[in-house]
């Protein structure tokens, strides 16, 4: 009788774990998944003075930056939100 009580005492045990770890990697996939891009409290484009933000968008973890005058031509910045780095700069009028 003794030995019956532990095996249902392991099988409950397992079936606890395995429920419990089943539950935990849908939770962190989920929070993977859904997370919003976070962006750094400071950023430092080392734009020219005189420059303008005209016009933002985020897409995925990409921010694309309209800008103008400061003496440059117009141009888009696309800085990474995940590194915190500008990624590139495209220049729409050259002067």
């Amino acid at each position: 009788m003794d030995k019956l009580k532990l095996v249902k005492t392991i099988v409950f045990i397992l079936t606890f774990l395995l429920v419990f770890g089943s539950l935990m990697l849908i939770g962190t996939l989920f929070k993977k998944t859904h997370s919003a891009p976070k962006i750094p409290e400071e950023i430092s484009l080392n734009e020219p003075i005189g420059s303008s933000l005209t016009e933002t968008h985020i897409n995925d973890n990409l921010l694309f930056l309209s800008i103008a005058d400061g003496g440059k031509s117009d141009r888009i910045i696309i800085f990474d939100t995940i590194s915190g780095h500008k990624v590139s700069t495209i220049y729409l009028n050259q002067r």
